[in-house]
């Protein structure tokens, strides 16, 4: 009788879903971890944004712009350019090289502004030190792979230009005006 009693036991625990003790408190699993290294991604410059020889008329304000895949500068207001034929050509906007893992999407960075400052010229009784700083706006990239989503080709490289507006007060004094900006890629 009791080793009916045990059976009958046995079989209420196994037909209610019971399991053993050890194995009710917890579960486990195996776990992947993995890496995938890859180039680092490098950026380069290639030639700087340059707004080229500029003049205004007196009294007038203007504004010069240089544009990704662009020659040349275009000119509004009082701005125009201060020479002739080719060598006006030589305005564009800055260019970059980038590399790194082949076929890999990116992204391109830019500050909202550029600040530019000026060294007087010989001859135009200009130190630098009273001369307004020139702001740079509206920058602007053309990546050579996509408008919209910048990716390195099968050799792992690419190429970009920034491009922007630079605003010429009224009666600047003649200058030379220089600014470093920081272009940022990153993976995507």
């Amino acid at each position: 009788m009791i080793a009916r009693t045990a059976m009958a036991g046995a079989i209420a625990l196994i037909a209610c879903g019971a399991t053993p003790a050890h194995a009710a408190g917890h579960a486990t699993a195996a776990g992947v971890a993995s890496a995938t290294v890859v180039s680092p991604l490098r950026v380069t410059a290639v030639a700087p944004m340059d707004f080229g020889d500029i003049t205004h008329a007196d009294g007038s304000s203007g504004t010069v712009t240089v544009s990704p895949g662009a020659s040349g500068a275009q000119f509004s207001g009082g701005a125009s350019a201060a020479c002739t034929g080719s060598v006006c050509a030589n305005a564009h906007a800055a260019r970059f090289a980038v590399s790194g893992e082949p076929q890999r999407n990116y992204t391109i960075q830019l500050p909202a502004t550029i600040v530019a400052t000026g060294t007087g010229q010989s001859g135009a009784g200009q130190s630098g030190a009273g001369l307004p700083a020139l702001t740079v706006t509206g920058l602007t990239v053309r990546s050579a792979s996509s408008a919209t989503a910048p990716r390195l080709d099968a050799g792992g490289v690419d190429r970009f230009e920034v491009g922007g507006t630079i605003t010429l007060p009224a009666d600047l004094p003649p200058a030379r005006y220089r600014a470093s900006f920081t272009v940022i890629v990153s993976y995507v």
